[in-house]
């Protein structure tokens, strides 16, 4: 692997069956993001099996919907004339990548949803503490892209800098382009510890979502400028969405803190939010 990007994607064949490093990267991901949620959620009194059942239920919606977010945003690939069976097993070979995380969220939220109402479990409560940690799967999962030649920005022409990280050749057009997927991983990655220092001090309900919600609608958001692999739009509609998002994300959470703090609501505790003030989501549940 020489990492100016001349990768396989491949890792390995079992039985005749490719393996893709895609896949590989983005199950790491997942997995880490289940331990980390099992730790924070703790002190709601979450157990390892309550998170074993959300996974059950948001995983596979998260897949579903992250494909057809794909599928819709890239139309003219999936949507050829005279469509037919090698078509369609290629619309949904997920193996072969392609999950945008803008479709993933929605439907892994569905799927916490769901499950928050099977369980009787506070949906905003549980969600306030899962959602920042979507940060690091997001920012270990960028990976499965550099692997899959995806998420690249201009051409880098000055050979001086053309070395990773700044950029990434690109097999499929012959040059090296700024290595957007290695930008957004780590802008995704200094947000994650960002957020998990303001989380354990900030509290506030709805807190983890407009906070996880506003700061990733923007990087995707400033992100866009440069993405070249979108670029048969000549106005990004994904852009567009994300800033306003990210902007109504903001808004809603300044007018909490003003609503809170107008109400003598203590919302920042500078020496960690205390223990007694973590709420039970089973014991939340609101009918």
């Amino acid at each position: 692997m020489h990492w100016t990007g001349k990768v396989q994607p491949i890792a390995f064949t079992v039985f005749g069956l490719d393996v893709a490093w895609y896949g590989i990267i983005m199950t790491g991901a997942i997995l880490i993001g289940m331990f980390l949620s099992i730790k924070r959620c703790e002190k709601i009194k979450m157990t390892t099996d309550d998170f074993l059942e959300i996974f059950l239920f948001a995983v596979p919606l998260a897949v579903v919907c992250g494909r057809l977010g794909w599928i819709i945003y890239q139309a003219k690939e999936y949507f050829v004339p005279n469509f037919g069976w090698s078509d369609f097993v290629h619309m949904i070979a997920v193996w072969e990548g392609g999950i945008t995380v803008v479709g993933a969220i929605p439907g892994g939220a569905i799927g916490l949803y769901l499950w928050c109402r099977y369980r009787k479990v506070d949906f905003i409560t549980l969600a306030d503490q899962i959602m920042p940690l979507l940060l690091i799967g997001q920012a270990i999962g960028r990976w499965g892209n550099f692997f899959n030649q995806e998420i690249y920005g201009p051409v880098v022409a000055n050979p001086k800098l053309q070395v990773f990280p700044y950029a990434v050749y690109i097999t499929h057009t012959g040059e090296f382009h700024n290595a957007l997927f290695f930008y957004e991983s780590m802008l995704t990655l200094i947000s994650f510890f960002i957020l998990l220092y303001v989380m354990r001090r900030f509290t506030m309900r709805y807190n983890g979502i407009l906070l996880y919600s506003g700061t990733y609608s923007f990087i995707r958001f400033v992100m866009e400028f440069l993405r070249l692999d979108f670029a048969d739009y000549p106005v990004d509609p994904l852009q567009i969405a994300m800033f306003l998002v990210s902007a109504t994300c903001w808004t809603l959470l300044v007018l909490q803190i003003r609503k809170a703090k107008a109400a003598g609501k203590k919302v920042w505790y500078k020496d960690g939010i205390p223990l007694k003030l973590y709420t039970n989501a089973k014991k939340a549940y609101v009918d």
